[in-house]
């Protein structure tokens, strides 16, 4: 997979309105002024898959009116200040501050010397996550708020925030496909845990399906076919030919185990094998095989491994 990043420093109020017309708003209406006579835009966009990770850097006396927007866009305040305009209603922003961009009314904001990071990604990202994760499935799923549903899931979205933006600052893990979308479905996961929605509304639907056997089956082969490749439960569901949600219910009661937790011991069981087969005289490392099989965190890869084979991953690549 490509890592796409664009890096650009203006002092042009005419050049930053065109970067940031084709990057936030190509299909919708965007205005922007400044008053500013040293007015500043520095700007970061990284495209790794479905997901998009920004840092935006504006200097002071920065206006901008957006249209709503049709897809998710999450804007965490890092330094500065600034407000949101929305409907009459006012949002202050500043360091921390974690704001959704609306997807049903202009939004006018205010920027003073502000740098944010800005998370963007298709709603079906994030409608395939709550089909997959969650108890009610995407049909209807609508944000109903465009702040965080509480002081702790505010401050849980700005660590998410930090470490998507550290995993893109260095391209290099998410240049790997499971890598890119598995930080896609955690971004998609945060929003869904972190802003008002219809899937927070407690309303309960019908449990999943009966899936036989056979179907498990089918999931299996075919995870273990494709788990270098980054597979979702979507993806597996339409393979052993049943729901999301009907998979999800088979794997529990004839595996003990979600699909996903299925993938991740697939993935495991590839890593093993190639490390198995790696040369660290050659250059080979326990990091580019984490990578390789989608595990970002060399950590948390170390102690899944060790969990599973009983041995940290350096000894089975030195062994």
């Amino acid at each position: 997979m490509s890592v796409q990043v664009l890096s650009v420093s203006t002092r042009q109020p005419d050049v930053a309105y065109t970067v940031l017309k084709d990057l936030y708003c190509p299909h919708q209406r965007l205005t922007l002024a400044t008053a500013s006579p040293t007015f500043l835009c520095d700007l970061r966009a990284t495209d790794a898959g479905d997901l998009g990770a920004d840092t935006v850097r504006l200097s002071t006396g920065v206006q901008c009116t957006v249209a709503p927007v049709d897809y998710l866009l999450v804007t965490t305040g890092v330094v500065g200040a600034g407000r949101y305009d929305v409907g009459g209603d006012e949002v202050r922003i500043g360091a921390g501050s974690v704001f959704r961009f609306p997807d049903d009314v202009p939004l006018t904001a205010t920027w003073d010397g502000i740098e944010l990071h800005v998370m963007r990604m298709p709603r079906t990202v994030v409608e395939r996550v709550a089909s997959e994760r969650l108890p009610l499935g995407a049909h209807g799923l609508r944000f109903t708020g465009l702040e965080p549903v509480s002081p702790a899931a505010g401050r849980a979205w700005v660590r998410l925030a930090h470490f998507v933006s550290a995993q893109l600052a260095d391209d290099a893990p998410t240049a790997h496909p499971i890598a890119a979308a598995a930080l896609a479905d955690l971004v998609a996961a945060g929003a869904l845990a972190t802003f008002p929605n219809t899937t927070l509304d407690g309303v309960l639907v019908r449990g999943p399906g009966y899936a036989a056997p056979s179907t498990v089956r089918r999931a299996v082969a075919f995870i273990d076919g494709h788990a270098s490749l980054p597979i979702t439960v979507t993806d597996i569901a339409g393979a052993a030919g049943v729901s999301a949600r009907a998979l999800q219910g088979a794997f529990r009661r004839h595996l003990g185990v979600t699909p996903m937790a299925y993938v991740r011991r697939a993935r495991l069981e590839g890593a093993h094998r190639d490390l198995q087969a790696a040369d660290p005289t050659a250059g080979d490392t326990v990091a580019q095989v984490a990578l390789r099989w989608g595990f970002v965190k060399p950590d948390r890869f170390a102690a899944a491994y060790r969990q599973a084979f009983g041995v940290p991953p350096s000894r089975t690549l030195r062994g």
